[in-house]
């Protein structure tokens, strides 16, 4: 191979037109051309695990009150635990003073029972385009939403989700030839990261399986477009972080 057989890629020497360190280009020395039959993987990930319960993507829920106009309550970004999770929506849910709410944490079963007193009917409204960023995985309710009854306890259907992110995916517009597929029909993912580690660690991860490789016999590259995006598909907050990772070529 007359080119290098090793792209190392680090988002802190993004171009300066970049969005950020999970949304930047990466512009190379000199243009590269690929021979016919190059393929390439990306190895040696290494991502600052910034990932919070609660972040800008999914805090809201929003709520319609019998008789009154719609509520938006909004989360305070943070990580949580079960019962600090329990506890901030308990205290977020009265300051609509629609109601008074109880919100309890089941250790059992790992989710959240909420009363209202003082309201007929209440209901966390379902997932919607025009209800963005809300936060119904993280307290365990259904993208269909609920309905509340006055006085009658009732526990949402799922876990609660404190792990902000449990994968990632590496996605480039113009580097590969679009042989995957996403869990929403992407096409241009070019790597999955498992979340390997808690809030304040380091995700690292290294490649293992030989078919994941990347087929890009026959481009000439020189600026490469990255995005780093979570399972829904949202380019993720890294907090002013940076992400690093290499680019092997195979013969």
């Amino acid at each position: 191979m007359s080119f290098p057989r090793k792209i190392y890629v680090d988002s802190r020497f993004r171009t300066a037109g970049s969005a950020s360190h999970s949304d930047f280009t990466f512009q190379l020395a000199q243009s590269i051309e690929l021979p016919a039959g190059t393929r390439a993987v990306i190895d040696s990930v290494q991502i600052p695990n910034v990932f919070r319960t609660v972040d800008s993507t999914r805090c809201k829920l929003y709520l319609s009150i019998f008789e009154q106009a719609d509520q938006v309550v909004s989360l305070e970004p943070g990580q949580y635990n079960a019962i600090t999770l329990a506890s901030h929506v308990e205290d977020k849910l009265n300051a609509m003073s629609q109601g008074v709410w109880t919100v309890v944490f089941n250790d059992a079963t790992g989710q959240l029972s909420l009363t209202v007193n003082g309201v007929p009917y209440a209901q966390l409204k379902p997932r919607d385009p025009s209800l963005p960023n809300d936060a119904l995985e993280v307290v365990g309710c259904d993208v269909a939403g609920i309905m509340f009854t006055d006085g009658v306890p009732l526990t949402l259907p799922h876990h609660i989700d404190i792990v902000g992110v449990r994968v990632l995916f590496l996605a480039s517009s113009n580097f590969g030839a679009y042989t995957c597929l996403g869990p929403r029909g992407e096409s241009d993912y070019i790597r999955q990261i498992m979340v390997n580690e808690s809030n304040g660690g380091y995700i690292t991860d290294k490649l293992y399986h030989p078919g994941e490789y990347i087929s890009c016999g026959g481009q000439q590259i020189h600026s490469l477009r990255f995005r780093l995006v979570d399972g829904n598909g949202r380019i993720v907050d890294m907090m002013g972080r940076s992400i690093a990772f290499s680019i092997i070529f195979l013969d």
